[in-house]
Parts: C-alpha cells; sequence; structure tokens
C-alpha cells in the first residue's frame, strides 16, 4: 500500500490573536499534517491593508485561499470568525477545501436573544473609546467585556493576545463581519464538505447555542464536544483527532 501524504491544515485564528495560538494543535499534528496558521491581516505580523477599516468574511476567505495557494486541498481549521471563514472558503469554493473543523463559530444570528447583548456590547465600545481612545476597545475585547461581540476571548491566554501595531485597526474592522455574514439556512443545507463543529465543557452559552444550531442546519456536520478549555489551544489533542478524522473521511 503506497505510503500516505501528509494532511495539508489550514488554521484561521480568531479576532484577537496570532497564528501562534494554533502552534499547540501543530505539534499535536507533528507527522501527520502539514500546518499553516497564517496571521491574518492586522494581526501579528501581517500587516494591515491600507485603509483598512472594514472587512468581511467573504474577503477573508478570499486572504485565506491566497494563502493557500497551490498547495492542493486542505483540512481548514478556524476558531471564532476564523471558523466562520473557513466555513465560507468551504461553501464558496469547494475544490480548496477537503472539510472543516469550526471552533466555537459564533453565529449568534441564530440567537434572537443575543441582540440585546449585542447593542449592549455596542455602547461599551463606543463609551470606552470615548473615555480612552480606541485601544481602551481592544483591552474590553481581551478582557471579555464584550460578551456577543467577543464572545469568549476572556478566555484568551494573556500571552497569545495581540496588541500590535495594527491590532486595534484589525479589531474595528472585523467587529462587524461575522453579524453582516450572510448565508441562507438553504445555502448550509446544500454544503457538500464534511464538518466538525467543536465546542467544549466550559464554552460561554451563547457559542455552545450557536454551535447546536448551525449543527442542525449545515449539511455533513457533527457537533463535537472537548474538555474544558479553548478546543484549539488547550485541548490540542482533541482537535488533532477531530482534524484527522475530517481527512479520513474522503481519504
Amino acid at each position: 500500500m503506497p505510503k500516505r501524504q501528509p494532511l495539508t491544515v489550514l488554521c484561521l485564528h480568531e479576532t484577537g490573536t496570532t497564528g501562534r495560538i494554533w502552534d499547540p494543535l501543530a505539534e499535536a499534528l507533528s507527522g501527520h499534517a502539514h500546518v499553516i496558521a497564517p496571521d491574518r491581516p492586522g494581526w501579528g505580523d501581517a500587516e494591515a491593508p491600507e485603509g483598512y477599516s472594514r472587512t468581511t468574511v467573504a474577503e477573508q476567505a478570499g486572504y485565506a485561499a491566497k494563502t493557500l495557494g497551490d498547495r492542493g486541498r486542505a483540512v481548514v481549521c478556524g476558531a471564532g470568525i476564523g471558523a466562520v471563514v473557513a466555513l465560507e472558503l468551504s461553501l464558496a469554493e469547494p475544490e480548496l477545501v477537503m472539510g472543516t473543523v469550526l471552533v466555537e463559530p459564533p453565529l449568534l444570528s441564530f440567537l434572537p436573544e443575543a441582540t440585546d447583548q449585542l447593542a449592549a456590547d455596542v455602547a461599551t465600545v463606543r463609551q470606552a473609546v470615548a473615555e480612552s481612545g480606541r485601544e481602551a476597545a481592544l483591552d474590553a475585547y481581551l478582557a471579555g467585556l464584550l460578551p456577543a461581540l467577543g464572545a469568549g476571548a476572556g478566555r484568551i491566554p494573556p500571552d497569545q493576545g495581540d496588541r500590535g501595531p495594527a491590532a486595534t485597526a484589525a479589531l474595528f474592522a472585523e467587529l462587524s463581519a461575522v453579524p453582516a455574514w450572510e448565508r441562507s439556512d438553504a445555502e448550509l443545507a446544500a454544503a457538500t464538505k464534511p464538518a466538525l463543529i467543536a465546542i467544549s465543557a466550559d464554552s460561554p452559552p451563547l457559542l455552545a447555542k450557536s454551535a447546536i444550531e448551525l449543527a442542525r442546519v449545515l449539511a455533513r456536520s457533527d457537533l463535537r464536544e472537548t474538555e474544558p478549555g479553548l478546543p484549539h489551544f488547550d485541548r490540542a489533542n482533541e482537535l488533532a483527532a477531530l482534524v484527522v478524522e475530517v481527512g479520513d473521511t474522503l481519504a
């Protein structure tokens, strides 16, 4: 039997971090996969585009596709906004994607009860900016003070939070990207690529509920729960098993 080629795994980080947050997963997949974990625009070492003030999930998916280049099909693994970008890439350019692992996708549009919290978060951002400047909004985000716009961000380890020179601009560019993402239930029900949706035993309730709703609508998907912690950082071995499972689906 010919030796199986390692998987290519493209990892897309959440708002407020960099590609480094995937280091534990890359280590867990060593020998099984080639992991590509870029810094998305404005985070880490990636420059923000000139005049970067707003982005969309589709635009982020375009950046991801360029990163993948001619490496062939990949399992695309994303967290937070990165999970929604991974899903968009699988819908828009399925020829690039073997399947996806979606870590706590913040699709709060599934949850009518999130509307009031989103409005409250917007008010918190405006107040922070008015009192202390735009950088204060990034501080509030990473401190977990935006339960809807930054669901789960307070769980990001302090040494993984990014406060680089373009981070504040990137935050503001991304805040409205997921709420503005528009894919109908019919489009999700017609998805052709396998997806595992990962939450943890202590995922924030809004994220857990939205993951359940996504699994209900998204074709070829299944919901999985890891032990407590950030699935892609604290539970990297468990998440690695999900990545390999997706890769095996089409082996």
